[in-house]
This record gives C-alpha cells, structure tokens and sequence, in this order.
C-alpha cells in the first residue's frame, strides 16, 4: 500500500513539475521506468487493447443472456399492435423465443402468447460447439492482459538500455575530457623542452595534432550524447522538449541488482514466461483446436428438434384456456451430399493445427537456444569485463611510466602519444565492457520474464 501511495504522490508531483515548474526536472533510472510505465505509448495502446478485449468478452458472455425486444405497429384504420418478446441461447444450443402479440383492430383485443423451442440434436449441438466463440474470447482476453505484460516487459527494458547507453556517452566525454588535458599538457610540456632546447621544433608538431584530435572526438562524443538523450525520452514516450535532467548512475549498484541463474533454470524460465510462447501454446489449444471441432461439426448432419406452443384468440381470459391452446412439434433434417467446401474446411483445419504443433515446437527450440545464448552472453560479458578492468589499471601504469620517461627526454611524443591512444582504449574498452556485462544481464531478464519483478512492477489488470 505504501508503495503505490508513493507512486502516485510521485506521479501528481511529476505532473504539475512539467504543467508549471520552470526548472528542469531530474530524474533517476527508477523514476524514468516509473514514468515510462504510464506514458510510453505502446503501454497505453496495449491497455486500449485490452479493454476492448473485455467489452468482446463481455458480449460473447452476453450471447447466453436473455435477450429483450419490443415492437409495435400503427395504422389509420385505428390498428395497434404491440409485440414483446424474450429470447434465450442456452449452452447446449437451444433456442427459447417467448412471444407475446397484442393486437387492438377498432374496439376489439386480440392477445396471443406463444413459445418456440429449437433444439440441434446433431449439427450446433453441445457445449464445445455453441460456446467456441465464447471459449476463443476468453483466450483473447488472457493474451490481452499476457500482451500488457509484454509490452511493460520490453520498455522497461529498452528504458534500461537508452539510460545506459547516455551514461556510456556521458563517460566517453569524461574519458575524451581527460585525454585531451593529457594532450594540453604535453603540448605545454613539449614547448618547455624546444625553449631548453632539449627537443626538435617538429615535436611541437605531434603534439598539437594529438590535441585536436582529441577535441575533434569530444565533439563528437557530446553530439551522440545529444542523440542518446533523446533516445531514451523516447523509450521513457515523454515530449523530446521536456526540460529533464537525468541522475547518474552507479553501475556497480546497478550490477547487484541482477542475479544471473543457471543455464537449466534459465531454459525453464524461458519456456514458463515468455510471452509468445505463452500465447502461441494458449491458441493452438484454443482457437485453431476448435477450428477444426467447427469444421468437422459443419459436416454433420443437421437434425433440428422444433416445438411450438401457442395460446390466446379474442380475450385476455382466454390464453390460458385449453381450448384456444395449439400445439406442434417437429424434427428437420437435412442431409450434405457432397459437400467438397465443407471436407475442405476440415482439411484445411487439421493441417493447421499439425502446423501450429510444428511452429511450437521450432518455437520452444528457438526460446531455449536465446535462454542458452544470452546466458552465455552474460558470462562471457563477466570475464570479458574482469579482463578489461585488468588492462585499464595496467595501461594506465605503461602511460604513467611513458610519461615520465617523455619527462626525461628518453621517448619522444609519438612514442608518448601511442601511450596516450592505448590508454583512451583500455579505457573505452573497459566501458563497454561493464555497459554489455549490464546489458547481457537486462536481457537475460526479459528472458527469463523477469523485468517487471526485478523492479517491483505489477502489471494493472
């Protein structure tokens, strides 16, 4: 309860900061999926889905009610007449049609009652057949709400992704930021030694171009930052004008937050929560089966069982009098000769259904190869990042000894520069690396299904 007063305090107060507050407002990786979750434009459409969805459940539910009508006539010869009548559908199949007809001709009332029974007793008949389109509703309406899930599950995801690549651009600028001081100062230093004419004039020359290279790749790095910004408003589906100032990020924090399984429970995971799979599992047993249970149902005999009982003639008095009572009951059949249509929809229904077993089980096999790739993914991420947090320390350690012999005069600034390349390497390879360790660990948990509970997101039924 706690949780969601808090939510909802957060989202008013979010609301009227953008309505009225002039300065920006700053967001965290948190709120940015809390935002996202309420705003991004394929959650929204995939709740408008789902609530028509509901409504056509709610109609073929309301196939089995009783259904009212009223009708009612007048002519100049001072005729009236007045026909209500109630109708049920049963789930075997019967039809229940009560009809009452009051008609008034000058100064005489002729009232009549009568009931109308239909019953299939081969072809229609069963609750299997007469509820199918119920049954394929009910269906709908589960892979509706399964559909919503999904639909949280990948922005949340892709929210995740955009946060993390504007702090990998943001790191990039730190890093470029850094080595072009690196190259600031050897410039600086590289003047001193030419005035003490302990260097060549030319030196002067490598220097400077290391210091524009290294301002020419800082523009660029606040250019693809610009773009990594408006990239994640739009995972988040806020204005690209919005005035938002994003948080940093502790990755190592963020690292801790996933929990990375085995490759068996993960192949299980997979199977137990993605959503198509879910969904394919959940048609084939449903829809395209009774496809095929309608197909073979419509070349069946139909055998119709009819009664119909009516009362009334000159007076309210006497409908329920026997004598003015009549009586009929009936057995229609009709018999397909031939019918190639209907032996074509039953063959077209099996070899569907036999395809849909196919696609499902090519679909488990393809589920569990992503459950075994992105696991793997993520272990080689692990090492890979343990790899790369080794060769940033050490070529930090050569640049600082090459630095130091450039003090000396024992390397020149090649030399140094190729130093300095090495390590603006070691260091955007180490940043990739922790950016993929967390990214391999965020799509293993769309796999397996477990984004939403990784960040304590319920999905609003």
């Amino acid at each position: 309860m706690y949780k969601k007063l808090s939510c909802f305090f957060f989202f008013i107060i979010l609301t009227i900061t953008f309505s009225y507050a002039k300065a920006p407002t700053t967001l965290s990786l948190q709120e940015a999926i809390l935002l996202a979750i309420r705003t991004n434009p394929s959650v929204q459409q995939s709740h408008l889905n789902d609530v028509l969805q509901k409504f056509n459940l709610w109609i073929q539910e309301w196939q089995f009610y009783p259904h009212y009508a009223f009708q009612a006539t007048a002519t100049s010869e001072q005729s009236y007449s007045a026909q209500p009548s109630v109708s049920l559908l049963t789930p075997i199949g019967t039809q229940l049609t009560v009809t009452s007809t009051n008609t008034q001709n000058g100064g005489h009332f002729t009232p009549q009652l009568s009931l109308e029974i239909l019953q299939p007793l081969m072809r229609g008949f069963g609750k299997a057949i007469v509820e199918s389109a119920l049954e394929n509703a009910r269906d709908s309406e589960i892979i509706s709400r399964l559909a919503i899930e999904g639909t949280l599950r990948t922005t949340v995801t892709a929210v995740i992704n955009a946060y993390l690549d504007m702090v990998m651009a943001e790191k990039n600028i730190i890093i470029d930021e850094k080595a072009l001081t690196r190259a600031q100062d050897s410039v600086v230093q590289t003047k001193l030694f030419i005035q003490a004419g302990h260097k060549a004039g030319n030196e002067l020359v490598t220097v400077q171009a290391n210091v524009a290279t290294a301002q020419t790749q800082l523009e660029n790095d606040k250019n693809n930052l610009t773009q990594a910004r408006y990239a994640l408003l739009t995972a988040i589906g806020v204005d690209p004008n919005a005035d938002i100032i994003f948080s940093p990020l502790d990755l190592d924090n963020l690292i801790k937050k996933y929990h990375l399984t085995t490759l068996e429970n993960a192949k299980k995971l997979i199977l137990e929560n993605d959503i198509q799979y879910q969904t394919d599992q959940i048609t084939l047993n449903g829809s395209t089966s009774r496809s095929l249970l309608l197909a073979e149902d419509n070349t069946r005999w139909q055998l119709n069982f009819t009664t119909n009982v009516a009362t009334g003639n000159d007076s309210v008095s006497n409908l329920f009098n026997s004598e003015n009572q009549s009586q009929s009951v009936g057995l229609t059949l009709q018999i397909p000769i031939d019918d190639q249509i209907a032996k074509q929809a039953v063959l077209s229904a099996k070899i569907a259904l036999k395809e849909a077993r196919i696609a499902l089980t090519q679909e488990k096999w393809a589920k569990e190869t992503n459950a075994i790739n992105g696991w793997h993914t993520a272990m080689s991420a692990d090492r890979a990042l343990q790899f790369a947090e080794d060769a940033e320390k050490l070529q930090e350690r050569t640049y600082q000894i090459s630095y130091q012999k450039y003090l000396h005069g024992l390397i020149d600034s090649l030399e140094l520069q190729s130093a300095q390349v090495q390590l603006i390497q070691a260091q955007q390879i180490l940043l990739n690396a922790q950016i993929g360790y967390i990214k391999s660990l965020v799509n293993m948990d769309l796999l397996i299904g477990n984004t939403l509970r990784t960040w304590d997101i319920g999905v609003r039924q």
